[in-house]
């Protein structure tokens, strides 16, 4: 089910939206005066949510960058005080990331940067040296790749992107490249995203306690439908809770995704379901930290904006 696509013009947007309202709860970032953002970096924002153990700083609703190649959308949902941004190497053939990387152009410290490579490793593969081998050279090529896409020398967050089994995510050398590329300050922290099996895998990133950040699909439905593949996905809403809650214990950042996917909410019997009501949910049910909402025109800007209010 997709989000409401009516057409809105960017000063339409402006005059009608929440930014005012989100002014408050949530600074600006300083798109428009990066000397006065570096300034103030050192400002503790109220709003912001610590993203489990890593000691980034994010607001509840993020900017999911994967159906947009419009830069100005980008920097209006900065505007109006998000700082998390969410891309993937894969998303339109590299060229999101560059997108991104000339919308925070000048203020790249006021800003939350997630992006994801692929693994390209399979559980049949884990026997072959040779394979590995391969596989983490694509992965150093694919990090050094969305570093200079990005115009940034480091990244905030690097996931594996469509995690499916712990023995993958969790082999040695896979999690040596993390560590190394920590270790070089390319990126401040790593983890994982996953469409399927979410319960099987947290469970895991809840024993090892190695990677720091987990995206994982989340919404009141328990299940979703891809807006652009049709592809479905359900899970066990009460398991995933359980494992959610102890990731939380245990330190790790939690990020929702397909949050809309699910469809629209009703607050409360006989009134419209909506959007914002669904990422309402999200927030009150106080699971994840934040959430990579998927924004395609400033009309799905500005009904995800309100569910801050």
């Amino acid at each position: 089910m997709a989000k409401n696509d009516k057409p809105l013009s960017r000063k339409e947007f402006l005059k009608t939206s929440a930014v005012g309202i989100l002014g408050i709860c949530f600074p600006s970032v300083g798109v428009k005066d990066s000397n006065s953002a570096n300034q103030k970096k050192n400002e503790v924002k109220p709003g912001l949510v610590e993203l489990g153990r890593t000691g980034i700083k994010v607001t509840p609703l993020g900017f999911g960058a994967s159906r947009t190649m419009e830069q100005s959308l980008v920097v209006a949902a900065l505007e109006a005080g998000l700082n998390f941004l969410d891309t993937g190497r894969s998303y339109f053939r590299g060229q999101n990331e560059v997108m991104i990387g000339r919308a925070i152009a000048g203020f790249r410290k006021e800003v939350v940067i997630q992006s994801k490579l692929d693994l390209g490793l399979t559980g049949q593969q884990l026997d072959s040296p040779a394979e590995i081998k391969r596989a983490v050279a694509e992965m150093e090529a694919s990090i050094e790749a969305s570093l200079r896409a990005l115009q940034t020398d480091y990244l905030d967050i690097m996931l594996i992107h469509g995690a499916v089994s712990p023995e993958v995510i969790f082999q040695e050398e896979v999690r040596r490249f993390f560590e190394e590329a920590r270790r070089k300050g390319m990126i401040r922290a790593h983890g994982f995203s996953c469409h399927t099996n979410q319960v099987e895998l947290l469970r895991a990133a809840n024993e090892n306690l190695f990677y720091d950040v987990v995206m994982l699909p989340y919404n009141h439905q328990g299940a979703y439908v891809h807006a652009n593949t049709g592809r479905r996905g359900k899970w066990d809403q009460v398991a995933l809770e359980e494992e959610m809650d102890k990731a939380r214990q245990n330190g790790l950042g939690l990020v929702a995704m397909k949050t809309c996917s699910g469809g629209p909410l009703a607050a409360s019997p006989g009134t419209e379901a909506s959007y914002e009501e669904a990422l309402r949910w999200i927030i009150r049910r106080g699971k994840v930290h934040t959430m990579a909402v998927a924004m395609a025109n400033y009309s799905q800007l500005r009904e995800d904006l309100r569910a801050l209010q």
